[in-house]
């Protein structure tokens, strides 16, 4: 055993056990070849004004990769993330959806939550977040094309794990984005095809015949670009009459059950 200069102790243990059933750790007199066993880290840490607690980790291959691993781990800690290097990969996005919360729209929350809870957590969840790679993800993709999933679908998803991985990074809890590069490139968009203004008037007279409301809504869309969104979200106050000019400061957007005005898409959507 020895001390780590940025605090913290590696060493080598392994799984061995003596006649008694005990298991040796560091004390197996095996590990004196140099091969024997897997380098490991512990780190005493403050426990919330309570006994300091032992954090430890195992496995790595090499001393310096154990000393790296224990370098991220205070790195994190100064920046105020939690290092512990047990966390999970649920436990992880759960934490990171909590933090995106306060800085991004509803709605884009409620996509990055549909990912993280109905398709990331349940395949990857249970991996720690310091052992997740690549080849986990690739798994992940090609179960879920083998199991009909649409390639778009995939790569929103796999969007959402790399934003989440990518905060890891900026945070020193990883060295990587481990799903960087993208598994599947980006699906080309399909190609926009506009109405003439011929279609555009048949399907204005229709709908003037069905629902003259939603003629005249249709009709503001189509005169000015406006997305669905925003039309439905103008205050009488956003359409003063006397200059013919409509502000656009707000869209309406659903969120799950729940029909919430927010800010729009981008910046220069303020129009």
């Amino acid at each position: 055993m020895r001390d780590c200069a940025n605090r913290g102790r590696v060493y080598l243990r392994c799984g061995c056990r003596d006649l008694n059933r005990r298991q040796l750790g560091a004390a197996c007199p095996r590990l004196a070849d140099g091969v024997h066993g897997k380098w490991s880290f512990a780190v005493d840490i403050p426990a919330g004004g309570g006994p300091r607690r032992t954090v430890r980790r195992s496995g790595f291959p090499t001393r310096d990769k154990a000393q790296s691993a224990l370098r991220r781990f205070h790195e994190g800690r100064a920046l105020g993330f939690d290092g512990d290097p047990n966390q999970t990969l649920a436990d992880y996005l759960r934490a990171w959806l909590c933090a995106i919360a306060l800085r991004l729209k509803p709605t884009t929350v409620a996509r990055y939550r549909a990912a993280v809870e109905e398709d990331l957590i349940p395949a990857l969840g249970a991996i720690r977040l310091e052992e997740l790679c690549h080849d986990h993800i690739a798994a992940f993709v090609q179960r879920e094309l083998d199991n009909g999933r649409g390639r778009p679908t995939v790569f929103k998803i796999l969007s959402t794990l790399s934003s989440a991985l990518a905060n890891a990074v900026r945070n020193r809890r990883l060295p990587h984005n481990p799903a960087r590069p993208t598994v599947i490139p980006r699906p080309a968009a399909d190609e926009r095809r506009t109405w003439t203004a011929e279609q555009a008037v048949r399907f204005l007279a229709h709908c003037k015949g069905v629902d003259p409301q939603f003629a005249d809504l249709f009709e503001v869309i189509i005169g000015t670009g406006m997305r669905k969104g925003e039309a439905l979200a103008l205050h009488w106050d956003h359409v003063p009459t006397h200059n013919r000019i409509m502000s656009i400061r707000y869209t309406l957007s659903a969120v799950g059950q729940e029909l919430l005005l927010t800010t729009p898409k981008t910046k220069k959507s303020k129009a």
